[in-house]
């Protein structure tokens, strides 16, 4: 696979994965607020889209830690251009 191609499929990755880690960080943090369990004494097990609050946590840990991944990876692939850059600025 060329470098040009595959530069453009893990930017498509991280676009998308950048979504679902945020969508679901705002799940978690406004649906859910904070965590699921116990509230007021009821044992209410939270719901959204299908999904308890353990699904969400963990969708949004795996495509947070993927994200990072393939950005510490796409900086890599783009190591020269960057220290281009740091010349122009200077």
């Amino acid at each position: 696979m060329k470098k040009q191609k595959l530069l453009v499929w893990g930017n498509v990755f991280l676009f998308l994965l950048f979504f679902v880690s945020a969508f679901s960080g705002l799940v978690l943090y406004f649906i859910f607020q904070g965590g699921s369990g116990f509230r007021g004494g009821r044992g209410v097990d939270y719901i959204f889209l299908g999904l308890a609050y353990r699904n969400w946590a963990d969708i949004h840990n795996i495509s947070s830690l993927i994200f990072v991944i393939l950005a510490i990876i796409h900086f890599i692939f783009h190591w020269n251009w960057i220290k281009n850059l740091s010349k122009l600025i200077k």
